[in-house]
């Protein structure tokens, strides 16, 4: 199929409901790594990459404490604040199931279906989403187009299921108030959908 990016074998469990933070960053075939949702079942994944790769730093959350006195989710004023430091995080497979198939076997299950999936920010102070936008790379109130491309062999005497996660850039970045003397004020997260994760099993 056109402008889809190769698969990577993973070795990793069958998705649950719960937090990306909870389950390890696992690497693929094709050597990229990976967070999978918690609670799983080795081998049922694939990953499905369809743009190329930031060449921004690698970094974590900050674990700095806010140099000027907020109230929670306030800031000084929306024009003192600056977004900097905007560190990749890898890639992270969503927790919400955006389509599924299932079927007896012997058949090969498949997912084809083109949708636009939203990108996702959060801060822990109040933030205009344009500044965000700006220094991350892509618009974090947008949405990008990507098309399913997930396929499954059921074995004979099985029934198969195969199930679709978006796939995300995960970004961190850190926010700066010039209003005193340019201190450190809070951080922020953004996702940036680029492909689709599938999890596929039988019994």
């Amino acid at each position: 199929m056109a402008g889809v990016g190769a698969m990577a074998v993973m070795v990793a469990p069958q998705a649950q409901a719960g937090p990306a933070s909870d389950a390890p960053s696992l690497v693929s075939a094709a050597g990229a790594a990976t967070r999978l949702p918690a609670g799983a079942v080795p081998g049922h994944w694939t990953v499905d990459r369809q743009v190329p790769a930031p060449t921004l730093p690698q970094g974590a959350p900050a674990t700095k404490a806010a140099t000027v006195p907020q109230t929670p989710g306030t800031v000084d004023s929306d024009i003192t604040l600056e977004v900097r430091d905007v560190r990749y995080a890898g890639q992270v497979c969503g927790t919400g199931r955006v389509d599924m198939v299932t079927g007896p076997g012997p058949m090969t299950l498949t997912l084809t279906q083109s949708r636009a999936i939203a990108s996702t920010w959060s801060a822990s102070v109040t933030i205009p989403a344009w500044k965000v936008s700006t220094q991350v790379g892509f618009s974090v109130t947008d949405t990008a187009t990507r098309t399913e491309a997930g396929a499954y062999t059921v074995p004979a005497g099985k029934f198969g299921y195969l199930e679709a996660y978006p796939l995300y850039d995960l970004f961190y970045y850190d926010i700066y108030s010039r209003a005193v003397t340019d201190h450190w004020v809070g951080n922020g997260s953004a996702q940036h959908p680029v492909g689709y994760c599938y999890n596929h099993w039988s019994n």
